[in-house]
């Protein structure tokens, strides 16, 4: 449990796993949100949950957090993702859609960076039915490395029978983050379910990252901080735990309660050997993100 979320600022004690968290100046940021997002919890009845930008601004306020990163996709556009941004330009990111493979696709994204002032592209290659790797999206990557636009890819399963697993391979990002060396890559999910195989690919090039939004099922389930615990382990384990980043999937989750839940991970630890660092959690907020903002 976290003694206190108002003062993220101040010296932060965990009851479970310890340590201290030092004041740090840098911005607390969510790498991962939307306007409207489908809810998965039971896959047979999917909702839609929609915010405000007041509803919006006021749940990163309640989790201390002053920045976030919006994600256009084929329901929220990218001119739409564009307008809501522009209202609280100082605390919130765009991220451009297109499907790469499709003719034009590069165009539009300098469009989307150029008129729209979207500061970097998500990607959906299980939804719209492409493999990474395809050589007809590589325009679009070529674009995306000149722009230093980050490029957040949707690579998780997802529980639509169309959505194909074969199109979230790390397999595939393997040869596209070694073809675009300079191109900033964010795995979003933590790869789940093939979470060990997504670390590996951080752990063999630099320019590849990866956000712990909501990757599991029930996010209410007991099981859930068991899964995050372990899979957090095993990335430190590969010494790559600086290559993750805090981000929600909001607003399918709120800030507040993730964060608390990310906090007490090591409540599932056996042992004290096995607790993931409090200061490296904190870090996902803010000194891992560094290399990603603008």
């Amino acid at each position: 449990m976290v003694t206190d979320l108002s003062g993220m600022d101040t010296m932060v004690q965990l009851k479970e796993g310890g340590g201290q968290r030092k004041p740090t100046s840098l911005p607390k940021v969510d790498y991962h949100c939307h306007i409207s997002i489908t809810e998965y919890t039971d896959p047979a009845h999917p909702t839609i949950i929609s915010v405000s930008i007041e509803e919006f601004l006021a749940d990163l306020d309640e989790a201390g957090i002053e920045k976030a990163v919006v994600l256009s996709d084929m329901r929220t556009t990218p001119k739409q993702v564009s307008a809501f941004v522009k209202q609280a330009p100082e605390r919130l990111m765009g991220f451009g859609y297109v499907n790469p493979i499709l003719r034009g696709a590069a165009k539009e994204l300098r469009r989307q960076r150029e008129e729209l002032g979207l500061f970097g592209l998500k990607l959906y290659p299980c939804t719209d039915s492409y493999s990474p790797d395809d050589p007809n999206a590589f325009e679009v990557y070529d674009v995306a490395q000149e722009l230093n636009m980050p490029v957040l890819i949707h690579h998780a399963g997802m529980p639509e029978a169309h959505d194909l697993l074969t199109h979230t391979d790390p397999a595939q990002i393997d040869v596209v983050a070694n073809n675009f060396p300079k191109m900033r890559i964010i795995l979003a999910h933590l790869g789940y379910p093939r979470v060990d195989e997504t670390l590996y690919v951080l752990r063999k090039h630099k320019n590849v990252y990866a956000d712990i939004s909501w990757p599991y099922g029930n996010i209410n389930h007991p099981s859930y901080l068991w899964l995050l615990w372990r899979d957090l382990l095993t990335a430190m384990n590969m010494g790559v735990l600086q290559k993750l980043v805090f981000g929600t999937d909001y607003p399918g989750i709120r800030q507040k309660p993730y964060l608390d839940m990310l906090m007490s991970v090591n409540k599932y630890a056996p042992h004290r050997d096995l607790y993931i660092p409090t200061e490296r959690l904190w870090a996902m907020l803010d000194e891992n993100v560094q290399p990603l903002l603008p």
